[in-house]
């Protein structure tokens, strides 16, 4: 008795997803309302940060802190310049700023 009582929870379980799936792309296609797609639109013309001080340019923007860093010591590897700077956070993109 229990491997019928399996089956059909397996059946009734897998319609369930099925219908879950088949559900999902007419909802998400169904517009935001518009403060709802300004508040999660980050709008930044990059650079996004000010310039550590007089003399220093911006370079470009990188998602991940470790790739602003890595560039940032190339950088001087390569004697492009002699100080780099990066600023950002977990919200946002990393700045580039060298001297």
């Amino acid at each position: 008795m229990l491997i019928p009582n399996f089956m059909a929870a397996a059946v009734v379980g897998g319609a369930l997803v099925t219908a879950g799936v088949a559900l999902a792309p007419s909802a998400s296609a169904t517009p935001a309302p518009a403060s709802t797609r300004e508040a999660v639109a980050h709008r930044c013309n990059h650079p996004c940060s000010d310039p550590p001080g007089p003399g220093w340019r911006y370079i470009d923007n990188y998602f991940w802190a470790s790739s602003c860093i890595e560039v940032g010591n190339r950088g001087i590897n390569n004697h492009s310049w002699s100080k780099y700077q990066c600023y950002g956070s977990t919200w946002t993109n990393y700045d580039l700023w060298v001297i």
